[in-house]
């Protein structure tokens, strides 16, 4: 059962060397990896269908993409996505393992249904949508750094309804 975990792990591997120099504002962008992987393990829990966690990365990734256009390739929120569950879960599993000599669950375990595989993929989907709808907006003049707005956007001696 761990060959969607290898997979997304060597698909990862890809997109990260591929897309990383790309990349403009790498601080930030590991900042969130931290948060999304410490949110990941403070939220995590065992449940009678195994480990549960809340993967920041599905909201942080999309909404960069969304945000900082061609700053941060949108491919990138896959292996993104992917460390910042992998490492809850193998904490997750190794705090149910006690760290010692108990039975070790794994990471992946449920195969192509688990989130280690599922989760990346949604994100990236999600991320894909967001950047056609990010370059969609940047047409129109939203989310861009590069507009210079020199005047009030409601002057004062212009009616603001509708019209």
């Amino acid at each position: 059962m761990f060959e969607p975990t290898i997979l997304a792990a060597l698909v990862s591997t890809g997109l990260l060397l591929k897309y990383w120099r790309q990349v403009k504002d790498q601080q930030i962008v590991l900042g969130f990896l931290l948060f999304a992987v410490t949110t990941g393990m403070f939220t995590q829990y065992w449940g009678i269908t195994g480990l549960h966690l809340f993967t920041g990365g599905v909201v942080i990734w999309p909404v960069l993409v969304l945000l900082l256009g061609d700053r941060f390739p949108w491919p990138l929120a896959y292996p993104l996505t992917f460390i910042g569950t992998l490492i809850p879960d193998l904490y997750g599993a190794g705090m149910a393992a006690d760290w010692s000599n108990g039975w070790f669950f794994g990471a992946g375990g449920a195969g192509f249904r688990d989130g280690i595989f599922l989760v990346p993929l949604e994100t990236l989907i999600a991320a894909a949508v967001l950047n056609q709808f990010g370059i969609f907006m940047r047409k129109r003049g939203y989310f861009s750094r590069r507009v210079r707005v020199d005047e009030d956007v409601y002057p004062v001696d212009r009616d603001r309804r509708a019209r």
